[in-house]
This record gives C-alpha cells, structure tokens and sequence, in this order.
C-alpha cells in the first residue's frame, strides 16, 4: 500500500475514496460500493459518512437508495484525485491501461520503493512485465497513463523464455525483484512461480 494510504484511518477510506476520484462521473448505492472495494456494508457506512462532512461526496435519495457521488467542484477534489492517482489508486489506473494488451501480458507487477510504500514525488513507477511486447509498443500504453499521473515509468520487459531462464539461474536482479514487496497488475505469486520455475 501506498505510504499515503498511512495518512488515512482505515483501509476501506482508502478504497471508497479511490472509487470516487477514479470514477468521479458516477453515483452508487452503498451496497455497490462495498462490492466494488470489497469491504463491509458498515465499514463503508463509516467512510461515507466522514467523505460526506469533509464535503467530498454528496448523497441523494432516488426510490428507495440513496446514491452518492463525488463532488467535482470541491476546491480540494483535483488535487486529491491526482494524488490517489499516483500512488493510492494507481494499480487501477495502470490495469486499465494494459487491459488491450493483457492477452500478451503474462505477468506484470509494480516493484520498487512504490511497492515498498517508499515512494516520494519525484520517484518513477517501477514496472516489470512478463511479455512478447517490445518497450516501444509499451512506451505507446503507458505514455498517456504517464501524463495523467504526471510519474515516469522505468519498464522492464522480459519475454517468457527469458525470464524463466534467468529465474531458474538466479539472476541477482531478477532474484532480489521477485523476492521483494510487488503491486500485482496482471497475475499473482502463483502464477509467478509456475513461470519461474
């Protein structure tokens, strides 16, 4: 987790308020909101209420739910979605981007002092991938997910043979990237094993 989801009381904050920055457009209902972060009915009830009194989200009664929405216009909702884009609720973000190419993908997970909650402003986006795609058809993805965040990328591609075969040598880099913390966007440790070994 990102080090500016320590800032905030509780994990499902977090994730309610990342629905609302990644999708400032919509309005939901509780329920759905606690399918979509995959939290608790009355943990969300608890977040909504404390997003509500800061004035970020606004409620409305539509039949029988109450829906909330973000509140766009909130002179603190700009600078708080590009922050929650950038570290918090980038693993979203970044899966979105790939998902044209995820059929080409095998693995791809975020590494490095942002896995590791250690990120700064300054710090690049450490991404290795597990793919046939070549850096230049990943610079194309990733460039506009790149201005969004207004972060660098640092992509590693390593193609499937390659990487197992430099896995099962021990290649330090490799070694020490699979052994550390990972932000998982396509795959998981399962997967990674079977393909490492």
């Amino acid at each position: 987790m990102s080090s500016l989801a320590h800032l905030f009381p509780n994990p499902t904050l977090v994730r309610v308020l990342s629905l609302f920055f990644l999708r400032p457009e919509e309005k939901f209902y509780q329920r759905d909101i606690a399918e979509r972060t995959g939290s608790l009915l009355r943990q969300v009830q608890r977040a909504l209420k404390r997003i509500e009194r800061a004035g970020l989200v606004t409620k409305s009664r539509e039949g029988n739910r109450v829906y909330y929405a973000a509140v766009c216009m909130h002179p603190a909702f700009d600078d708080l979605k590009r922050a929650f884009l950038k570290t918090v609720a980038l693993a979203e973000v970044l899966q979105k981007a790939l998902i044209p190419m995820n059929r080409r993908i095998g693995l791809a997970f975020v590494y490095g002092s942002l896995a590791r909650g250690e990120e700064t402003a300054t710090s690049a986006i450490d991404l290795f991938i597990v793919s046939d795609l070549r850096v230049r058809e990943l610079a194309k993805i990733l460039g506009s997910v790149g201005r969004e965040l207004d972060r660098e990328f640092n992509p590693v591609v390593y193609p499937p043979r390659e990487f197992r075969d430099k896995a099962r040598r021990g290649h330090h880099f490799i070694r020490e990237v699979l052994a550390g913390p990972k932000i998982w966007l396509i795959g998981n440790e399962d997967a990674l094993k079977r393909l490492a070994t």
